[in-house]
């Protein structure tokens, strides 16, 4: 094993590391500058306060092992210490707390250092997160993918929640889910099971939450009579569209996407077009996401199963008398399905059939 220690005043010489930026973590949210390492004086780097330590990271042992370890100098295959670098040119340390305090302790000259900046990505969320977030999720990431049992699932469950919080961000199943990838759980565990065990840890709909309206009797009334293009079962004083409501509720769906399709087909018999407010009675929005899901999905359950058999079922007398039914699809409905805002930042309705 080839090692290196910096004497006094020396700044470490990095040409002399046998790694790349590929070996190192492929980050999410960062991107290393340049594709190369730099030097710094232990003494000058600044820890994060993002990314709080976790329970490993408390224990002594590790340091003394690293202390013993780096004492007789650097491994050349070793990757340097990670810095973020912001806008103004700040430098935080925010994956290698133990390593910076042990090559302070070994009194090292200089180390090796990889400088990060942010990385643009294709999603709107990831790039509207602080710099506190990005951190606390990299620091994270770097601990879950390098090949150790340091992350525990508790650690996920505290950084997602940690971000949520910061962020003010609606505790959905989409954002959590899209937090916990960028966190390297996925690298960290293979069972979907623990995986589902730490995105349901975090949602907690026990809990009732604060970042949702719209949810009592009173307030959904209020909305409709409110809103021109919105009714119970009448005509859109916007455009005549034929107006009907649906209050989900998880125990009733397949009998409630049941009614909207009946009403569908009425709709259809009539040449009128349809349109459906759909609300909720839940209090965490975690719970009403998952039920604007279902019943579409029930939906398309029940037009590509029972109503196919019955289909199946008339087509086949229609080619005994040499005729083609024509064909029908859920798309073909003049059906539209609107979930009111109810989750903190939806000031719309949304659109989902």
């Amino acid at each position: 094993m080839k090692k290196f220690l910096p004497s006094d005043n020396q700044s470490f010489p990095t040409h002399v590391l046998e790694i790349t930026g590929e070996h190192g973590p492929d980050y999410p949210l960062l991107q290393l500058i340049d594709n190369s390492f730099s030097a710094r004086e232990p003494n000058n780097i600044k820890t994060t306060e993002a990314n709080s330590p976790r329970k490993t990271e408390a224990q002594h042992g590790n340091v003394d092992a690293l202390i013993a370890s780096l004492k007789d100098g650097w491994n050349v295959t070793c990757w340097p210490l990670s810095l973020y670098v912001d806008e103004n040119g700040n430098e935080e340390l925010f994956d290698g707390r133990h390593t910076l305090k042990s090559v302070k302790a070994n009194k090292y000259s200089s180390v090796p250092v990889a400088l990060y900046n942010r990385k643009i990505t294709g999603e709107e969320l990831y790039n509207n997160l602080s710099k506190h977030s990005v951190l606390t999720l990299s620091g994270l990431f770097a601990n879950a993918t390098d090949g150790t049992t340091n992350a525990k699932t508790h650690d996920f469950v505290r950084a997602i929640k940690e971000v949520v919080e910061k962020e003010n961000l609606p505790l959905t199943k989409d954002i959590v889910e899209k937090l916990a990838k960028i966190t390297g759980v996925y690298s960290r565990y293979s069972s979907k099971g623990t995986i589902s065990g730490i995105i349901n840890s975090v949602l907690n709909t026990k809990t009732k939450s604060i970042k949702v309206f719209n949810t009592t009797k009173e307030e959904v009334e209020h909305y409709i009579v409110n809103n021109d293009k919105f009714g119970r079962n009448n005509y859109s004083k916007l455009d005549g569209v034929a107006n009907r409501s649906k209050i989900l509720d998880k125990q009733f769906t397949y009998r409630y996407a049941g009614d909207i399709l009946k009403w569908a087909f009425a709709a259809r018999g009539k040449n009128e077009n349809l349109r459906v407010i759909c609300s909720s009675k839940a209090e965490h929005e975690s719970q009403i996401e998952e039920e604007r899901i279902e019943i579409i999905e029930c939906m398309n359950e029940i037009f590509s199963h029972p109503i196919k058999v019955y289909r199946d079922m008339i087509e086949t007398k229609f080619s005994q008398l040499g005729l083609t039914l024509p064909v029908v699809s859920i798309e073909d409905l003049p059906l539209e399905i609107w979930a009111m805002p109810q989750i903190q930042g939806e000031t719309e309705a949304i659109q989902l059939l």
